[in-house]
């Protein structure tokens, strides 16, 4: 290869212009110009000071080769390219094409409009329709946000950015990760998609199949999410995410897991309001734990969670509030669940099915103990009906009870306190025929039972008995005033669970 080197020194700036054969006119101008020839081809050697100028834009750098045949600029050392948009491009190396106004920077590439800064070292710009790729790592920065990725593609006249492979984006207060995502930097907006992740400076953790991210107006929608923090895990199909008034919105499949209970809440749609620390689940709501060889299932038409700010401890179940777990099933209109005392609280027409025990009061508080019932209050106007295997109603009704129960949920003893009053059935020993009706009223009594079935009764307070022998008995002396068998309001599993009911299984089970 010969190179022909043509010297000429320039003690003044000198300026020099090419009409390009194409559409633009290109000019440079420089501190010194020499002219040589590469592989026979004609190169304008230009050093410090260098400014090329085509249309509206220009180019500085320190020094550049210009083949002015192909109109293709090669550009060394502290470039600058100031664009008719105001724009302004800056790095270390660059190759023009002034025909097709593609340029190719290397090394320290800076885009700056406006508050947005693009920073790589491999960026590709096209001129015509403002838009630049970058490859082999690079970083967005607005006035809010940090996004890094491996490739990207930026418009500067639609003020949208594209970012892909291994994306990250650094908020004022969280850390988004994505597989690609768009980006628009005036509405701090981030649309992502495929799998998404998300780590906020609270030690909430989200992950998403996708969704819209909007810092200014504090919004996001997520696709097929899950919200992890330390008390509790959210997920759904679909859930919006109203920073600015702390509202989460979810929809569909929606699943709730409080951690330290390993109980879940499943519904329709979810809203969670951070000002008051409270999560509402409605449309099919279900309450489930698993327990040693069953299962707790607790449906109504809202179940909502309150969170104490240590744990989510509370919950609220009310409308059409109704529950199943082996031998012990419920319902009534409202109910309170302590999770962490393990306390039920019923109101509002409760009623609980035990075995062949009808229990009703005002109010029915129960506590779970190794998630068995350990012991029950009944509050005023308590009513206990059990039929026997004649098909017979023993009735223990008061103001207030107090009922404890065996492992196997059994009835242990019953403690009447105020207004007692009984009826129960005395059998023979092969259960087949009555030996009589024992009709008691006694303030305050207590009743003991073995295999479900009382044993004996204790009385306080000058008790009034009376024993009715079978041919004896009338219509009037079987039952206690305000007697009302319910066996027939008794849910099923199906009517508590809808999955079953609909044959779903839910993620989880």
């Amino acid at each position: 290869m010969k190179f022909i080197y043509f010297n000429i020194v320039l003690f003044c700036l000198t300026s020099f212009e090419i009409i390009a054969q194409k559409k633009d006119k290109i000019s440079y101008k420089a501190d010194e110009l020499k002219f040589r020839r590469i592989n026979k081809e004609p190169v304008r050697k230009l050093i410090n000071n260098v400014i090329f100028n085509q249309g509206e834009t220009e180019i500085k750098c320190d020094s550049a080769n210009f083949y002015n045949r192909r109109s293709i600029l090669e550009a060394f050392g502290n470039i600058i390219i100031t664009n008719p948009d105001s724009s302004v491009i800056k790095a270390r190396k660059l190759v023009y094409n002034g025909e097709t106004k593609i340029a190719k920077l290397r090394d320290n590439v800076v885009y700056i409009k406006g508050d947005e800064q693009i920073k790589t070292n491999n960026l590709d710009y096209d001129f015509n329709e403002k838009k630049g790729f970058f490859f082999n790592s690079g970083e967005l920065k607005d006035n809010v946000n940090t996004l890094k990725s491996e490739f990207g593609i930026f418009y500067g006249n639609s003020d949208l950015s594209i970012f892909y492979d291994d994306v990250n984006l650094i908020g004022e207060n969280y850390t988004l990760k994505s597989d690609s995502m768009s980006y628009y930097t005036l509405l701090k907006e981030a649309i992502t998609y495929g799998y998404t992740k998300i780590i906020s400076k609270d030690s909430t953790y989200i992950e998403s199949l996708g969704g819209t991210f909007r810092q200014e107006t504090n919004n996001s929608k997520l696709k097929s999410s899950k919200i992890e923090t330390k008390k509790y895990i959210l997920e759904a199909d679909y859930i919006n995410f109203d920073e600015e008034n702390s509202i989460y919105y979810a929809k569909n499949n929606v699943i709730l897991n409080i951690k330290e209970s390993d109980y879940f809440v499943y519904g329709d749609e979810g809203i969670y309001k951070k000002s008051n620390n409270s999560t509402k689940i409605f449309g099919n709501s279900l309450l489930k734990k698993n327990i040693e060889n069953d299962t707790f299932y607790l449906s109504s038409d809202t179940i909502l969670a309150i969170d104490d700010k240590e744990n989510i401890n509370k919950l609220f179940a009310y409308n059409n509030v109704k529950f199943y777990k082996q031998d012990f099933i419920g319902k009534s209109d409202s109910l309170i669940f302590l999770i962490e005392d393990s306390i039920i609280s019923m109101y509002n027409n409760p009623i609980i099915w035990n075995y062949s025990n009808q229990i009703t009061s005002d109010t029915i508080i129960f506590k779970l103990y190794d998630n068995q019932v350990d012991e029950m209050n009944l509050i005023k106007n308590s009513f206990i009906i059990s039929m026997d295997t004649l098909g017979n109603f023993n009735q223990i009704k008061g103001r207030n009870m107090k009922a404890s129960f065996s492992e196997n949920n059994y009835l242990e003893t019953i403690e009447v306190s105020g207004n007692g009053e009984t009826i129960y059935f005395g059998l023979n020993e092969d259960y087949k025929t009555i030996i009589g009706l024992n009709y008691i009223i006694c303030s305050d009594l207590k009743l003991n039972f073995e295999n479900n079935e009382i044993n004996n009764i204790i009385f306080y307070n000058n008790p009034i008995a009376k024993m009715i022998p079978p041919h004896e008995i009338e219509e009037n002396d079987l039952y206690i005033k305000s007697f009302q068998w319910r066996e027939d309001e008794k849910p099923s599993i199906n009517d508590i669970v809808f999955y079953f009911r609909n044959k779903i299984y839910l993620r989880n089970d």
